[in-house]
């Protein structure tokens, strides 16, 4: 993302889109296994996956090896209606 400023509303409206749902109210967005308010900016989710995940030790990678540590993963999960 560019734009830190768009919030998370933002990225519930693209999988709408994709999914083919008729709003965002179906989707929840979730950052480490917790919800995410739509509201929230893209960079203030960024600010506090850094807080909660990084660690103080220097991590040594190589090419070909897994960027889970340094990639923040944002899952979906559909919203059943009541």
């Amino acid at each position: 993302m560019r734009d830190g400023n768009l919030p998370v509303s933002f990225i519930q409206k693209y999988l709408v889109k994709k999914l083919d749902l008729t709003n965002e109210a179906e989707v929840e967005i979730r950052c480490q296994g917790e919800a995410v308010v739509p509201t929230l900016q893209l960079q203030k989710l960024v600010e506090l996956w850094l807080r909660t995940a990084s660690t103080s030790k220097r991590v040594a990678t190589s090419v070909g090896t897994s960027a889970k540590e340094f990639v923040m993963v944002l899952t979906y999960t559909r919203v059943q209606a009541p």
